[in-house]
């Protein structure tokens, strides 16, 4: 695909700053956060408009789920207490671009996105 034009290329070289969902491209590379921690995605599908959901206040449609890959590390602890042992598990969001384990669908609306990385075709 051949980019022209100034708007175009400003879009090119938006890393490392905030940006708006239907800035969003297919292979960007994004951070969000998500109650007290960060999530590390990278964007599978482009963001489109819902066929369904509205804004509660202005009606106006909003975007879609977004398919992104995320990685999430599964750490397993083992307590001893009273003789008896128990095992916890908890799951955690890794912030790594590398080593991706599963595809998560982000509502990304209202939502301050950091664009870590474009991938340029």
């Amino acid at each position: 695909m051949v980019r022209r034009g100034p708007a175009l290329l400003k879009l090119e070289n938006m890393e490392n700053q905030l940006i708006e969902i239907q800035d969003l491209q297919v292979g960007d590379e994004i951070m969000i956060s998500c109650q007290s921690y960060f999530k590390y995605l990278k964007v599978l599908t482009p963001p489109a408009l819902s066929k369904t959901k509205v804004h509660w206040s202005t009606k106006q449609p909003m975007y879609a789920n977004v398919r992104c890959t995320a990685k999430q590390n599964v750490i397993t602890n083992t307590y001893t207490w009273n003789g008896n042992s128990y095992t916890r598990t908890t799951k955690v969001w890794g912030v790594s671009p590398e080593d991706h384990n599963m595809r998560i669908s982000q509502d990304l609306n209202e939502r301050q996105i950091w664009l870590v990385k474009r991938e340029t075709i």
